[in-house]
């Protein structure tokens, strides 16, 4: 059962996600306050109370960030106009802090395919749904990371070590 100063991070957390997720829902942005507090939150959670191992959560930053950014480069490279904001790379970036780098693939693949099942979703609840039009990521950023972060903090157990444990039974171990 995790103590009340990880419950207070885990709602320190939910409240900066909701806040962003609000305002790109309706702005299309995510206020870069808003993913400096999440970063620094998550350092903090990361050395105050080893929500994620500090080295992991800087490289966590560091890949989250670096790698939408090079998926929005390259993307923007091929269509010529940006299917991902800058907003949404600085969130992921500062996400990357609460997950640790060992989480991050998974609250990104949580992320990406939720939105799928919105946009499919909608397309099939409304046929003059046009999926081509600008979608706001935060919200789905917002919901990956929120799971791999709160189910780290409330288990007490990294993504590394389910990994492991999960590892070390699939080969008989």
């Amino acid at each position: 059962m995790p103590d009340l100063a990880h419950l207070a991070a885990l709602a320190v957390l939910a409240g900066l996600i909701c806040y962003a997720a609000a305002v790109d829902l309706r702005q299309m942005i995510i206020p870069d306050p808003v993913n400096l507090a999440i970063f620094a939150s998550g350092i903090a959670a990361s050395f105050l109370l080893g929500v994620t191992d500090p080295v992991s959560a800087f490289a966590g930053a560091a890949l989250g960030g670096g790698g939408l950014w090079l998926v929005q480069r390259a993307f923007r490279a091929y269509r010529g106009y940006d299917g991902l904001g800058l907003g949404d790379v600085k969130f992921a970036a500062a996400a990357g802090t609460w997950t640790g780098m060992e989480g991050l693939p998974f609250a990104l693949v949580l992320a990406s395919l939720s939105a799928l099942l919105y946009l499919l979703a909608r397309r099939f609840l409304d046929s003059s749904f046009d999926a081509r039009q600008p979608l706001p990521f935060g919200p789905f950023l917002g919901l990956g990371v929120a799971s791999v972060a709160g189910f780290a903090i409330l288990t007490g157990a990294s993504m590394a070590e389910i990994i492991d444990a999960w590892l070390w039974r699939f080969h008989g171990g």
